[in-house]
């Protein structure tokens, strides 16, 4: 009879006028949230009178009297969470994060169960999860922090300072969705009348000195013009193309992310088509399409990090295809 009782008292608190209404009556905790939302003391507080009010697992979003509030029950990793418990003999806990007057932020994604709010909606990648309120406008071509971004032909965004940035999410068209922005591209087009033209983009520092960089990448022509430099890329175009080294892939456990495209694009008659190289995880898809004249090399990663294997597999079936070096067979 007690666990009986017991059981009906946790259906019921759900249901307690208290957390239908969280700010009714705490108008104090309201302001402390307004001026201090991301302190972890004014978090436990709210836990600590609105924690039962949090009884499904995942995450559910409310919004009152401007705060969009974001509350997570995790019982499989528990120990992301603000407030540790047992329920029914399982570790969980409890967690609150505060987006004042935000109508559109992001989360780490840790759940599936969602609970939204009528107007408000969601979308997620491998690692993140974007809400937003559909009633509310948003610029074209905005990220998740308001700025607004260009868009290049190859995929670049950039902010109005002309600094790259990789979005995971970019307002377009009325919609928000999930966007994997240029990282890193090598393409090589040698034309008929023998005019060639090399163009990279690149995370790495690369020497703006022309005798450098023809050198790190051994270039041997019979003319070149002067590179053309951009923010995070380098055009080079010239005529008898003798030789050139094509970059191997190194992954680089400092960088911050990973999330975005990664593209190796060929362009020569002596490449011969043949079968398609295919990888696809949860976490990155590889795609090597070969045909007469032209190789075509594209990595989408979805994550935000590639795990160390995830890394040797995808170097080893890169650097497996493609060759290291081009060079122009004597005619």
């Amino acid at each position: 009879m007690f666990s009986f009782l017991f059981a009906l008292f946790l259906a019921v608190s759900a249901e307690n006028p208290v957390c239908r209404s969280r700010f009714e009556t705490a108008g104090e905790l309201y302001k402390s949230i307004v001026l201090h939302s991301d302190d972890i003391s004014v978090r436990r507080q709210y836990l600590k009178k609105f924690g039962d009010c949090i009884s499904e697992e995942g995450i559910n979003i409310i919004e009152e009297k401007n705060i969009v509030i974001a509350e997570e029950l995790n019982c499989t990793n528990q120990l992301d969470g603000i407030e540790f418990f047992f329920r029914n003999k399982k570790p969980c806990s409890r967690s609150v994060t505060f987006f004042p007057s935000k109508k559109v932020f992001t989360v780490k994604k840790k759940t599936s169960a969602v609970t939204l709010p009528e107007n408000w909606r969601h979308i997620e990648t491998a690692e993140t999860m974007l809400f937003y309120d559909s009633t509310a406008k948003f610029e074209e071509m905005s990220d998740t922090t308001g700025q607004i971004l260009k868009k290049s032909v190859e995929g670049i965004f950039t902010n109005h300072l002309g600094k790259v940035i990789h979005p995971e999410f970019i307002y377009s068209k009325g919609n928000w969705e999930k966007v994997f922005p240029l990282r890193e591209l090598f393409r090589l087009k040698i034309n008929k009348d023998e005019s060639f033209d090399v163009r990279i983009i690149t995370e790495n520092q690369l020497p703006y000195e022309k005798k450098e960089l023809f050198e790190l990448l051994d270039i041997k022509a019979d003319s070149t013009d002067e590179p053309s430099f951009a923010p995070s890329s380098i055009r080079l175009e010239g005529k008898g193309l003798k030789g050139i080294r094509i970059p191997k892939t190194e992954y680089l456990d400092d960088k911050e992310s990973d999330h975005g495209t990664y593209k190796i694009s060929l362009f020569y008659p002596e490449l011969q088509k043949k079968e398609t190289v295919t990888a696809k995880t949860e976490n990155y898809e590889l795609n090597i399409i070969f045909s007469d004249g032209k190789l075509e090399a594209t990595l989408t990663i979805f994550a935000k990090k590639l795990t160390s294997e995830e890394a040797l597999n995808i170097r080893a079936a890169i650097n497996r295809e493609i060759p290291a070096f081009f060079v122009q067979t004597t005619k």
